[in-house]
């Protein structure tokens, strides 16, 4: 009876605990320009219609701890990157390691999708409107280069992360990473120039922590 007391007095405990409160880092990184499309001399897209535009520019800001203790949260997520206006839509995006990508073809003529990255090489082959996006898993981090093999000006960049705290900035270079654990990170950007910056920081239990990464 004792012992049962005593169990049952610890669960008490337990579920009386308080949660820890989750920290935020949010701030703003100081964008670049784009490098231009690989393409080679006097290349022109052959297309049924006009090319449309790149989306603006934005930077990849993700949160790596010290301790490498990285829990796999977003892993087996799929992530969509559209082929729309001959473009690759997004064409900066990130995934955790042990995620997936496809890349439905919303043209109506072939696309056919490649990198020759070390981090996932691949071919997809030629695919139409209406053919099944194919679907690639990445399984190793590293930045992954994606090109169309058709239309030489089309580029996308996927960065394979271990760890599951990242997101995309807003087109002024704004970001917010919520529900963070306290500890020692991190903080690192990928600029639209493929550049990147750094800076360390600690992250108290329920803190809200205001960074920029300047030029």
């Amino acid at each position: 009876m004792g012992k049962a007391c005593s169990i049952f007095a610890v669960c008490l405990l337990l579920s009386a605990a308080p949660a820890l409160a989750d920290g935020i880092v949010k701030g703003r990184v100081a964008l670049d320009q784009p490098r231009p499309p690989e393409v080679k001399p006097g290349y022109k897209p052959e297309t049924k219609k006009p090319v449309q535009g790149e989306d603006a520019p934005r930077a990849l800001v993700w949160l790596e701890r010290a301790d490498g203790a990285h829990p796999k949260t977003r892993a087996g997520e799929v992530l969509r990157i559209r082929q729309n206006g001959y473009q690759f839509r997004p064409a900066l995006a990130a995934v955790q390691t042990g995620s997936s990508a496809e890349f439905p073809n919303e043209d109506d003529e072939f696309h056919n999708v490649f990198s020759y990255s070390r981090a996932r090489r691949f071919d997809l082959g030629r695919f139409r409107k209406d053919e099944p996006s194919p679907r690639i898993t990445f399984d190793k981090p590293g930045l992954v280069k994606i090109y169309c093999e058709i239309h030489q000006h089309m580029r996308c960049r996927l960065l394979v992360l271990d760890t599951p705290w990242f997101t995309t900035t807003a087109a002024d270079g704004s970001f917010t990473l919520p529900k963070l654990p306290a500890g020692d990170y991190t903080l690192k950007a990928l600029l639209p120039s493929e550049k990147t910056r750094e800076t360390k920081l600690t992250l108290r239990e329920g803190q809200t922590l205001t960074v920029d990464l300047a030029r």
